[in-house]
């Protein structure tokens, strides 16, 4: 299991004004925003793979990315 603690103090009151203290609810927007961080690395790497000519089907990078993400 993974523990993060925040250091910064005006950080630590944003996330509670935003999410209150419940940990489940902060632990879930923290999850969302990683795999949101996540889908954006994928999607400039795709971009870099079109650019240098290595496009693949859209068939195949939807079947890819529903795999991936549901």
């Amino acid at each position: 299991m993974l523990s993060i603690q925040i250091d910064n103090p005006e950080l630590e009151k944003s996330i509670k004004q935003v999410f209150g203290d419940n940990e489940n609810i902060i632990g879930n927007a923290f999850i969302e925003f990683i795999q949101l961080q996540k889908m954006k690395q994928d999607v400039a790497i795709s971009i870099k793979q079109l650019d240098s000519g290595n496009a693949k089907s859209l068939k195949n990078v939807m079947k890819n990315v529903r795999a991936k993400y549901e």
